[in-house]
């Protein structure tokens, strides 16, 4: 999380988080308490830092990684996790790796945002969502902060210049089949009973020191 709040995108996101706050929040309270732009900002970076925490935990606890590794062996082989491992090592799947890294951190991001807005409107805070879809946003400064579009050109372009390398191509063969056992040890139904109000569970106190009230 602290590596996912740190991106340019957290920076966006949490700027209009700010903003927010600052037309929504009592405007009494926020200059008693003298919660300005670089406030709101640290303030909102501690308290998705907290939650976005909670809400990893929680997914961590309902998974189940002895199902997901005995079914990576069944569907790619037995010493499939051994020739992953040795994979990650080799040059051009690090370099692949490394261009890939910043669409699971941005993906990370908007979930745990989007969870944040959820709990907003379930609790009827008054505040309006951050979330670029939950505010309908298609170009703004978030969406346009959002590495995931570049990211995936230079993944794609990689591969396509790469394609006689035999690390790569197996590289991404592993991962599909990875991909497919992990779902496996997802506890689907244990997870269905969680949403927004277990994972940012106590936002509406963090909330109201930032003198965000109820609708």
């Amino acid at each position: 999380m602290r590596e996912t709040l740190g991106t340019a995108y957290a920076e966006a996101l949490l700027k209009t988080f700010a903003a927010n706050v600052r037309k929504d929040a009592d405007a009494a309270c926020l200059q008693a308490k003298a919660l300005d732009e670089a406030a709101l900002i640290a303030r909102g970076r501690a308290l998705l830092q907290t939650h976005g925490v909670r809400f990893l935990k929680l997914q961590d606890e309902n998974f189940d990684d002895g199902t997901a590794q005995s079914a990576f062996a069944a569907l790619a082989g037995p010493n499939a996790r051994a020739e992953l491992d040795r994979l990650l090592q080799h040059p051009d799947v690090k370099k692949l790796e490394a261009l890939n890294r910043p669409i699971p951190i941005a993906k990370l991001l908007e979930t745990v945002f989007e969870q944040f807005d959820r709990y907003v409107l379930i609790g009827r805070l008054k505040l309006d969502p951050v979330s670029p879809a939950a505010r309908g946003e298609t170009n703004s400064a978030a969406t346009r902060a959002n590495p995931e579009p570049a990211a995936g050109a230079a993944v794609t372009d990689f591969i396509k210049k790469n394609q006689s390398s035999k690390a790569i191509d197996r590289f991404l063969d592993l991962m599909e089949a990875h991909l497919a056992a992990t779902n496996r040890g997802v506890k689907k139904e244990a997870l269905a009973k969680l949403g927004p109000m277990q994972y940012f569970a106590g936002l509406d106190k963090d909330l109201a020191e930032l003198c965000v009230g109820r609708r």
